[in-house]
């Protein structure tokens, strides 16, 4: 018994060297489908992907590895003809049959393990920027799985062999038949399965990886190339009949197609990889375009500082913050964005809107919200000028008399209430005293305002004693900015005793005649603040603005858009100054940040960051948080998956090329020994060819244009967060037309590479050589 044990693995040994040309395809697929699934699989567990998207990889290869089985089946007909004359039948044939194959498998099954690991670990250093870690035992199931799904792969395809009758088997070659009832059950259980397959991804949400929609763009693949093989097989036998007289070439180009139902059968496997790599480029494109999108949405400009309380944490303060820094808003933008939940308005944004085409320029091209660099100068209200804190050390003001007087004295008090951007209220006063030609004069006093301060209100009055005469304010200035710039309103409505508080003229503030003190207050501007809104916007009545205090404004709607800066699909983008003038503290919830240009000074990005203590994110960073958040790892991870469906089909196409060129020199062989001349042959090859050509890439657009229509939004490659921008779907021409044109040249290659047959090789004489 000992001694058995050696002869029957040398035996095996023998036998699995003397049928290398068989199961060394065997054995490459096994290395691309394990290695495939191995580096998907290892890739999701540094990424957090879904070890799922390796499903396609293993439906190509389950479909792939039958014909590998039938043909090791048809190496060894004889052997299993005197196996059965023996007495064997069942499990113990096939048992006999299995050792070579499940030796081969378990070879390729450790050399695509290695390899997987290294492509596995070299993806994760190079996408997610860590290595991939320890494999740990979703590495050996996964294994284990593919040796699992390969070895029933090859009992399928020995299958047809072991029932086929001895007769048959001791007959000889075999005589090509068309498809059986198994294969023509197997073509239509994969075209339902593509139907389901769509089906269950329109009642999926798509947030979660569903294994039958994952095999869906292979199974859509597999049913596009049978019913292309199928058109192209019927076509072919009636383009048999109306050929005969029109060219031996075409003839026998058809004939050819025609005369099996199999004769093209990897060509599925081809389409099936073409389907499965048009939507994962397709994919791998559509995610890097909306994580760009989402991401520059999210920043609001190309780089975006974060600040704290205390440190400009409020829309006051990071105004002023702008304001000082750069005085000529040429590289910082001051921007509030509310999070508001409950509903949509509730969720705002406000920007400095009076910088925006300085500092933003065309960052938002390409996005949803590319058109609103033309509403900027609808968006600021002369209003504005009054929410923007102004650094000063002192208050200047011009006064001036409005005519000359006969006598009399008239001393002018200007009194300045201000705000700081903590809080803090304080109360300049100017005394001035005007001649009696009423000529302007400039007096000035000094203000503790290096933070920054709003004015609040500005009230006029004259000395005791002084006669009741009116005087202008034809000049205020606050540090370097002119308070007066902007509208003023009476503090008091108007009544019969008078206007209520100064009146705005050409020259400035006028004070009337009165005996009481006239303040003036900033104006909120006339009608309701414009805003921009998403499509998702809507109120119970007329709209309205919650400033970044919480307070109501009554708002106007410019336009709708898709999305728009910093809130993204879903809220309401207003000016910053605008909506602050006047209004209660920032609420906490609110998220202040500074916003700059990329191309701004080192030394104010240097400034801005110490004075804040906020780090700036550049918009890498963000595009790289928001690929992190959403797990848009998934659509490199299944390009990975794409790749290796492809090495799968051409190893499947080359290894049946090679497998039918001995049956291709004969019937060259026979043909030339009737007569007909090499170039007549070579002639049916470019024919055949085109029409595979022609085939295959109908197939691959059809299956692409198909699944990504049908599919893509619901394979899970990206979570599309909350308020976030949908990810696109659309078909795109390049992704739709390259693998097309990729599996036809491969096709085209393949073929006439195969068919390439020498003068010698398939002289007649090699016929007679056969027949001895």
């Amino acid at each position: 018994m000992s001694g058995t044990r050696p002869r029957l693995r040398s035996r095996t040994l023998q036998g699995a060297w003397a049928r290398r040309g068989t199961l060394l395809p065997l054995f490459l697929l096994t290395v691309v489908v394990v290695g495939g699934v191995v580096a998907v699989v290892g890739f999701a567990a540094a990424a957090g992907t879904s070890r799922l998207l390796a499903v396609p990889l293993l439906l190509v290869g389950a479909v792939a590895v039958p014909a590998t089985g039938r043909e090791l089946a048809a190496a060894r007909r004889t052997e299993i003809a005197l196996a059965r004359l023996r007495g064997l039948e069942g499990g113990e044939l096939f048992t006999l049959l299995l050792v070579e194959p499940l030796l081969v498998l378990l070879l390729g099954a450790a050399a695509g393990t290695g390899a997987g690991l290294v492509v596995a670990d070299l993806a994760a250093r190079a996408w997610v920027g860590d290595p991939m870690g320890t494999p740990g035992a979703d590495v050996a199931a996964a294994v284990a799985v593919v040796l699992v799904v390969a070895l029933v792969a090859v009992l399928v395809g020995m299958a047809a062999a072991l029932r086929e009758p001895l007769v048959a088997q001791v007959r000889g070659a075999a005589r090509p038949r068309s498809s059986g009832v198994a294969s023509v059950f197997a073509q239509v259980l994969v075209v339902v399965g593509a139907v389901v397959a769509v089906y269950r991804a329109r009642v999926v949400d798509g947030t979660q990886s569903d294994l039958l929609v994952l095999a869906g763009p292979a199974l859509i693949g597999l049913a596009a190339g049978h019913v292309a093989l199928w058109l192209m097989g019927t076509l072919a036998r009636v383009g048999v009949r109306r050929t005969g007289r029109r060219g031996l070439p075409a003839y026998l180009a058809t004939r050819r197609l025609a005369r099996s139902a199999d004769a093209a059968a990897p060509l599925r496997v081809l389409v099936a990889a073409g389907v499965v790599a048009g939507l994962a480029v397709t994919g791998a494109v559509q995610v890097a375009a909306w994580a760009d999108e989402t991401a520059r949405l999210q920043a609001g400009a190309p780089l975006r500082f974060d600040l704290e309380r205390g440190t400009g944490g409020d829309a006051a303060s990071v105004l002023a913050l702008t304001e000082r820094l750069d005085p000529e808003g040429a590289w910082l933008m001051g921007a509030v964005l509310v999070p508001g939940e409950g509903s949509v308005p509730a969720r705002r944004a406000f920007v400095d809107v009076d910088r925006f085409d300085r500092v933003v320029g065309d960052f938002y091209a390409g996005t949803s919200a590319a058109r609103i660099a033309g509403f900027a100068d609808r968006l600021v209200d002369p209003a504005s000028a009054a929410g923007v804190p102004t650094p000063a050390s002192r208050v200047l003001v011009e006064i001036a008399g409005v005519s000359p007087r006969e006598e009399g004295r008239l001393r002018p008090r200007v009194e300045v209430a201000l705000r700081r951007t903590s809080g803090q209220e304080l109360r300049v006063r100017v005394d001035s005293e005007l001649g009696l030609d009423g000529a302007s004069r400039t007096v000035s006093t000094p203000v503790d305002c290096v933070e920054g301060c709003t004015v609040v209100s500005i009230t006029l009055a004259r000395a005791d004693d002084d006669r009741a005469l009116p005087f202008l304010v034809t000049d205020l200035r606050l540090g370097s900015t002119s308070v007066l710039d902007r509208p003023w309103s009476p503090a008091d409505a108007p009544s019969a005793a008078g206007p209520g508080g100064p009146v705005e003229v050409a020259e400035g503030l006028l004070a009337p005649v009165s005996d009481e003190p006239l303040t003036a207050v900033p104006s909120r501007g006339e009608g309701a603040i414009p805003v921009l809104v998403t499509r998702t916007a809507s109120w119970d009545g007329d709209p309205v603005l919650e400033s970044p205090g919480g307070e109501d404004l009554a708002a106007r709607v410019l336009a709708r858009f898709p999305a728009l800066p910093l809130v993204e699909a879903d809220g309401v983008y207003a000016d910053l100054p605008r909506a602050a003038a006047g209004a209660p503290p920032t609420i906490p919830a609110a998220e202040v940040m500074v916003l700059a240009r990329d191309d701004a000074p080192a030394a104010l990005l240097a400034e801005l960051a110490e004075e804040t203590g906020a780090e700036a994110r550049p918009l890498a960073r963000v595009t790289e948080q928001v690929r992190d958040a959403a797990g848009a790892a998934q659509a490199q991870a299944y390009l990975m998956t794409a790749i290796c469906c492809l090495l799968v089909a051409l190893l499947v196409l080359v290894t049946a090329v090679a497998r039918q060129r001995e049956a291709w020199v004969r019937d060259v062989a026979a043909l030339r020994a009737v007569g007909v001349d090499r170039a007549t042959l070579r002639r049916s090859t470019v024919v055949e060819a085109v029409l595979l050509l022609m085939a295959t890439g109908a197939a691959v657009v059809t299956g692409v244009y198909l699944a990504v229509a049908l599919l893509l939004g619901r394979l899970g490659l990206v979570l599309v967060p909350e308020h976030a921008v949908a990810l696109r779907t659309a078909v795109a021409p390049l992704p739709l037309v390259l693998p097309a044109l990729l599996a036809s040249l491969v096709v085209v290659v393949v073929l006439w590479r195969g068919r390439e047959v020498g003068g010698r090789e398939s002289a007649p004489a090699v016929l007679r050589e056969e027949a001895r």
